[in-house]
C-alpha cells in the first residue's frame, strides 16, 4: 500500500480531475490527456483503501437504466440501496456480481430513511465489514465504484445530526428583529405551542434561558441548542408588570413550508443532478463529496479503508449525507416494512400542491406580500449558511 501521506496528497488535486466521466468543455486533446492521466494516478493511489469496500458495493439496474449503488449486508443474501430511486423503477431489479448479473428482489424499506432492503438470488456476496469509527471533522472520506475505483471523496463538514426538522425542539415565538437592547423581543407566538402554553406573549422580551444570558437571536438558538421536544426550560422574561421566570414545555418543531416558486429546488440544482429525496434523514454526516445521484447507496471509507457508512443523498453542489455504520445497524435491528405498504417517497411530488398554492396566491397577492415571502425565503438561506458556520467553527 502506498504511504497515507501520497494518498491525502493525491486527495488534494482538485474535483475536476477525479472522474473519468465528467465532461469539461473546451479542453484541448493536451489538456485532456493531462487530466486523464492525474484521474488515473489517483485511483492507483487510493486503489488500496478502496478495495475492500469495492467488494461489498453493487449497482442496481432496472432494464438499461442503472438506478443506485446498493451495499451487500448481513451474510451477503441481502443488499441495502435507496429506496426512492428503486421504487420509480419499470421491470426487474438486477444487481452487477463479477461478470455477471443476478436478480434481486425487494423485501422491505425503512421509509424514514429511504432506504430499501433487497434480497439477492443465488449465492452470497461479499459483505460488507463495518466500522464504528466516528469520522473527525475535516476528515477525508471516498465512496468506491464495484470495479475498485473512485466514485466520490470529500470531507466530513459537518458532524453528525438529525436533520426531521419535525424532531427537533421548538420554543414557539418568532423575535422582532432590529430590537436593540438586551434580549429577544417577541414579535408573534406560534398556535400551539409551549410558549403560547406558557403565557408567552408578543412585546414579552426573553433575556435568560436557564443561567444563559440571551443578547440576540442568535443566541436564544444556541441556548436551546441540544434540546429536545417535551424537555421543560425556564426563561427570564420582561413583561408590562416586571421580570418573571416562565416555564415552558418545548414541542416539535413543525414542517417548514416550501420556498415559493420551488426556488430553493431551482438553487440546489444549479451544481448538477441531485437526489429526488435529500433530506429528513435522523441520523447524517454531511460532507462535499459530489457521488452522482445513481451513485447513492454505496459504502464510505475513510482513509484507512474502514466503511464508516453508506451514502444516502446528494443534496446540492456542496452536500452529500453519509448515514454512520452505527446508525445503519441500529436500523438493521428493526423489521423492514413491506414494500407495498410503502408510498414512494418523492420530494418534488410532494412538493407540487404546494406550490400550486403559493403560484395561485402570488396572482392574488400585493406587492408587499410577494416582498415578505421574498424575505422569508432568503431567511432561511442564511439561517442554513449560519449553521453550517457554527458547526464548522465549534470546538
Amino acid at each position: 500500500m502506498k504511504p497515507i501521506a501520497s494518498l491525502v496528497l493525491a486527495l488534494a488535486l482538485p474535483h475536476a480531475l477525479l472522474a473519468q466521466e465528467m465532461d469539461v468543455p473546451l479542453l484541448v486533446p493536451e489538456e485532456r490527456q493531462a487530466i486523464d492521466d492525474q484521474a488515473d494516478a489517483l485511483n492507483q493511489a487510493i486503489a488500496p483503501v478502496l478495495s475492500a469496500a469495492a467488494k461489498s458495493t453493487v449497482r442496481v439496474w432496472a432494464g438499461s437504466r442503472r438506478l443506485a449503488y446498493g451495499t451487500v449486508i448481513g451474510n451477503g443474501s441481502r443488499i441495502l440501496s435507496k429506496w426512492s430511486e428503486l421504487a420509480q423503477a419499470d421491470g426487474d431489479l438486477r444487481v452487477d456480481a463479477g461478470d455477471a448479473q443476478r436478480v434481486v428482489k425487494m423485501v422491505g424499506v425503512y421509509a424514514d430513511e429511504d432506504l430499501a432492503v433487497l434480497e439477492v438470488e443465488g449465492s452470497p456476496l461479499t459483505p460488507v465489514e463495518w466500522s464504528f469509527e466516528t469520522p473527525p471533522l475535516g476528515g477525508f472520506l471516498a465512496s468506491p465504484q464495484p470495479d475498485g475505483k473512485l466514485a466520490a471523496f470529500g470531507v466530513v463538514s459537518v458532524a453528525e445530526r438529525n436533520l426531521r426538522d419535525t424532531d427537533l425542539a421548538f420554543l414557539g415565538v418568532v423575535g422582532e428583529i432590529g430590537f436593540s437592547e438586551q434580549g429577544v423581543k417577541i414579535k408573534e407566538v406560534a398556535e400551539g405551542s409551549g410558549a403560547l402554553a406558557a403565557g408567552l406573549k408578543p412585546g414579552n422580551v426573553i433575556l435568560k434561558v436557564g443561567d444563559r444570558t440571551v443578547s440576540g437571536l442568535l443566541a436564544l438558538k444556541n441556548a436551546l441548542t441540544g434540546t429536545t421536544p417535551g424537555e421543560k426550560v425556564t426563561l427570564r422574561v420582561k413583561a408590562d408588570d416586571g421580570e418573571k421566570n416562565v416555564d415552558v414545555v418545548l414541542g416539535n418543531r413543525p414542517k417548514m413550508p416550501q420556498m415559493s416558486g420551488n426556488r430553493l429546488q431551482h438553487m440546489e440544482r444549479m451544481g448538477g443532478a441531485i437526489s429526488e429525496v435529500r433530506d429528513s434523514f435522523t441520523h447524517a454526516i454531511q460532507t462535499d463529496m459530489r457521488p452522482k445521484p445513481n451513485q447513492i447507496g454505496g459504502p464510505v471509507v475513510d482513509l484507512q479503508g474502514r466503511v464508516v457508512g453508506i451514502t444516502t443523498a446528494r443534496a446540492d453542489r456542496t452536500r452529500s449525507f453519509v448515514m454512520p455504520a452505527a446508525a445503519i445497524v441500529e436500523l438493521l435491528k428493526k423489521d423492514a416494512t413491506p414494500p407495498a405498504l410503502i408510498p414512494v417517497k418523492d420530494e418534488e411530488e410532494a412538493a407540487a400542491p404546494q406550490a400550486s398554492k403559493a403560484q395561485h396566491g402570488r396572482k392574488a397577492a400585493n406587492s408587499e406580500a410577494r416582498m415578505r415571502r421574498h424575505l422569508s425565503d432568503m431567511q432561511r438561506l442564511l439561517s442554513r449558511l449560519r449553521e453550517e458556520m457554527q458547526a464548522l467553527e465549534a470546538p
